[in-house]
C-alpha cells in the first residue's frame, strides 16, 4: 500500500462518500439531523473534522441546488457558490 498525501486521502474519501452522498444528505436534511449528531461516534478528531466538513458542504450544495431549481439563484451564482465551497473543503479540510 502506498503512502498518500493528505489531499489525496481527502479526495479518496470524497470519492467514496460521493456514492452515497445524495442519499445521506437528503436523509439528513429531511430528518433534520445535525452534522454534530451524525459524526458523534467518530473517535478520530481529524477524521471527524473531515467528515463534518464534507457533510456540511454537501448539505449546502444540496440547498443551493434547490434554490437554483426554485429560481432563487441563477446558474452563475450557483456555480460560484459551489466552486467556493468545494475549494474551501479541499484547501481547508480542518476547519470545523
Amino acid at each position: 500500500m502506498q503512502d498518500k498525501s493528505f489531499l489525496q486521502a481527502i479526495q479518496d474519501l470524497q470519492d467514496r462518500l460521493s456514492n452515497h452522498t445524495l442519499e445521506t444528505i437528503g436523509h439528513m436534511l429531511v430528518h433534520r439531523t445535525t452534522v454534530a449528531k451524525a459524526t458523534l461516534n467518530i473517535q478520530d478528531e481529524q477524521m471527524r473534522a473531515v467528515v463534518k466538513n464534507t457533510l456540511i458542504t454537501g448539505q449546502m450544495i444540496a440547498l443551493f441546488t434547490l434554490m437554483k431549481e426554485m429560481g432563487i439563484l441563477d446558474e452563475t451564482q450557483y456555480e460560484e457558490f459551489t466552486a467556493y465551497l468545494m475549494h474551501s473543503l479541499i484547501y481547508h479540510p480542518h476547519n470545523s
